[in-house]
């Protein structure tokens, strides 16, 4: 069995909700004239590489240093490569073995930064490994691929000269000696070899279909463009069908039948992992507050929101990533892709919990139930909140195979409290991503007047005309930013004055809602 001692030391407690919420009371003179706000002016908690184990949480600590990003950028997506290496492969069975209850190791994520913050460089570097694996696979599978090809090709020209024999035949016996010749050479045709893949960067849906058919029922799509999102936008109006449902069915290991006139494809426990980077306006656009949500697509991600990305790096400082933690993140996803003729089509290997993982993880089960309640802490995000203990699971089994490697045989206590910690730093992220998928402009404009005068340290109040030179290069037009503040004060942030000035216009003065900084 696999095993390794808890050294966690409590971090999910240390960097639990202590870390979302400061639990303090407002001391602030004259907070009690304010109303509750409706909005937050603190950005989701940062994501530390220290709650990733081992040679994962070192890369990519290493990466985000050398493209000056947050870890949470760069962490999920590094969680959704190894469930591209494991998905299919592996499954977690939180209540044991036989319990029934499984959840597979597909996990899905999407981080939100805007243009310019390097996506590009973080995907790049966390899937690099993954397509030399692919062209190392392909080049041993080549002469296979090839004789089979070619068996193919013969086996389909006998066949349609068969056709064409029994098409021309009188005699029943004769064309009864035909079909059967041409029934045998259909069975005995092999079934197409297809090269390795394991992810791709761009795909429609219909292409996803095929490819899970050819890969043995996993794929996955490891991006830092909204291709998919938009191709299902465009061509389906966003809503729940056809074009949802191989991503709803890879999530959760459903059976894929396609049946059309121009295609078929049958996929048994389909895996499919997204890990995706998008810019907060494509999200928007794409996705939007009712169609997507609707399907529940967009309740099965976890989210990273990062915050300000652009505008606050060193350009001459540049630190690459340490040629031995390199080669080590290359050789621990090497191994965890494992051999490709031996993989996706074997049933999966079942990870139990151990005793106290087991423990912990229904303790939190437990919590993010009162949590869902009307008035709790998760019910403005219940259909992500109801899906947070089987994402809790699927991460502690990605975790473990990070620690333990493909041999991996029981989740333990360490995996498993990680997992619970990072979930609870993800549940701000997703408040804040559900936000921003309903949000219109004036939202998204809120949002930011609101973060610059954090920032800026505006805690009492800021003149308007310094709000609007300090963000000039957004609000161009100062309607647009008298929007923003108009539903600031709508939403209880903000309140607008006239301070009097001897012998000058007055001055539209918008003070700050003091128990925005005590939630």
């Amino acid at each position: 069995m696999s095993a390794h001692p808890t050294d966690f030391n409590d971090l999910a407690a240390a960097r639990g909700l202590a870390a979302v919420r400061q639990q303090m009371e407002p001391t602030i003179q004259g907070v009690a004239d304010w109303p509750m706000p409706i909005v937050s002016a603190a950005e989701p908690p940062a994501i530390g590489a220290d709650l990733l184990p081992a040679w994962l949480g070192r890369y990519v600590a290493a990466l985000a240093a050398s493209t000056q990003t947050p870890v949470s950028m760069s962490g999920l997506l590094g969680l959704s490569v190894v469930s591209a290496c494991a998905q299919r492969r592996y499954v977690v069975a939180p209540l044991g073995a036989d319990a029934g209850y499984t959840e597979p190791a597909t996990f899905w994520s999407l981080s939100v930064a805007a243009s310019g913050s390097r996506k590009s460089a973080i995907v790049d570097a966390l899937t690099r490994p993954l397509a030399a694996w692919e062209k190392r696979a392909g080049d041993r599978m080549r002469r296979e691929i090839n004789a089979n090809a070619a068996r193919r090709i013969v086996a389909e020209s006998v066949i349609k000269r068969l056709q064409g024999q029994a098409g021309k035949t009188d005699d029943p016996q004769e064309r009864e000696r035909l079909r059967q010749q041409i029934e045998d050479e259909q069975n005995a045709m092999p079934e197409p070899l297809f090269a390795p893949r394991v992810f791709l960067d761009d795909s429609t849906v219909e292409r996803l279909q095929g490819v899970l058919s050819e890969q043995g029922g996993r794929v996955a799509v490891l991006s830092d463009e909204g291709g998919l999102f938009n191709t299902i936008a465009g061509s389906y109006g966003g809503g729940a069908g056809p074009a949802l449902d191989v991503l709803l069915k890879g999530h959760h290991g459903g059976s894929v039948r396609v049946e059309r006139a121009t295609r078929t494809a049958y996929v048994d426990r389909a895996a499919l992992v997204l890990g995706l980077m998008l810019q907060p306006d494509l999200l928007n656009d794409a996705a939007g507050s009712n169609r997507f949500r609707a399907s529940g697509l967009m309740a099965r991600f976890a989210y990273a929101i990062p915050g300000q990305v652009v505008g606050g790096r060193d350009v001459r400082a540049y630190t690459a990533i340490p040629a031995d933690l390199q080669k080590e993140y290359e050789h621990e996803v090497d191994a965890l892709l494992g051999d490709p003729m031996e993989g996706p089509h074997l049933p999966p290997r079942m990870l139990p919990l151990a005793d106290d993982a087991r423990e912990a993880w229904l303790d939190y089960a437990q919590e993010i139930e009162h949590a869902l309640a009307p008035d709790g802490d998760l019910a403005a995000v219940s259909d992500w909140g109801a899906k947070l203990a089987g994402m809790a699971a699927r991460i502690a089994l990605l975790f473990e195979l990070v620690t333990s490697g493909p041999g991996a045989e029981l989740v333990c206590a360490d995996s498993t409290q990680r997992a619970i910690a990072l979930c609870r730093l993800l549940v701000p992220h997703a408040k804040a991503a559900f936000r921003l998928l309903a949000a219109d402009e004036a939202d998204r404009d809120a949002d930011a007047v609101l973060a610059w005068a954090v920032r800026s340290g505006q805690r009492d109040g800021f003149k308007q005309r310094d709000a609007h030179a300090a963000m000039h290069g957004r609000f161009t037009r100062k309607e647009r930013l008298i929007a923003a503040l108009s539903r600031l004060q709508a939403n209880g942030a903000l309140r607008h004055e006239k301070r009097q000035n001897p012998g000058a216009r007055p001055t539209d003065w918008w003070a700050v809602n003091p128990r925005l900084f005590f939630q």
